[in-house]
């Protein structure tokens, strides 16, 4: 589902418009959009999500599986320790296997560096070639794909209404609500996972008003 706000970007939805479209997204793909928001990860990682990530009340998102390429622990916060308590998962493999009539093959490639691409030239674009990736061989995809929760979650959506949305709307949203309580941006991009501020600032749904808002609340003293 395309990001498509004014900024190009998913909806950010109220804790009730979540609730409503939970109420209407059929299981697994509630949970696993339930995961994302309570955790702040993107839809890919909860996706590729074991039966023994999940231990101690905090959810381990494994390298390579996570857009950084480095291991992160998260700790549960209460709804989705609860969340994931109520709900029958798998003990042992995916949480979220795919049926096997859907199960595809993933690609493995190697990159090779420029260095190692010396000289060799693009053939499309007659351009000297930055990095090369090479398939060096193939795996069978176990897990349900991003592109199935994203198909429920469009269905869900046409039913009750809500546009804009999309498999980035749940983290957004987080870091867009723990903004507005108050939570210093240093300790969202902790829970997110950015990299800088200057891109979490980005991520965050900050209008207009808000910024006016404060400016004059800082000034009222005086």
């Amino acid at each position: 589902m395309p990001k498509s706000d004014r900024s190009g970007q998913a909806e950010v939805l109220s804790p009730d418009q979540l609730n409503h479209l939970w109420q209407n997204l059929e299981q697994p793909h509630r949970l696993i959009t339930q995961i994302c928001y309570y955790s702040g990860s993107r839809i890919g990682e909860v996706c590729q999500l074991r039966a023994e990530d999940i231990k101690n009340a905090q959810i381990v998102f494994r390298s390579p599986n996570t857009k950084t390429k480095q291991t992160k622990t998260v700790d549960m916060a209460p709804p989705l320790r609860s969340l994931l308590d109520q709900a029958t998962l798998p003990k042992v493999g995916y949480l979220f296997p795919a049926a096997p009539t859907t199960r595809t093959k993933r690609k493995i490639y190697r990159i090779d560096r420029a260095s190692d691409t010396a000289g060799r030239v693009d053939v499309r674009t007659n351009k000297p070639i930055q990095n090369h990736f090479t398939v060096v061989g193939e795996i069978d995809r176990q897990f349900l794909s991003t592109q199935a929760v994203d198909k429920a979650l469009r269905k869900a959506c046409k039913a009750i209404g809500l546009d804009g949305v999309s498999t980035h709307t749940f983290r957004r949203s987080l870091a867009t609500h723990l903004y507005r309580g108050g939570v210093p941006l240093r300790t969202i991009m902790a829970i997110t996972g950015h990299k800088s501020l200057a891109s979490l600032t980005l991520y965050i749904n900050l209008e207009q008003g808000e910024a006016k808002d404060a400016l004059f609340e800082f000034f009222k003293a005086g």
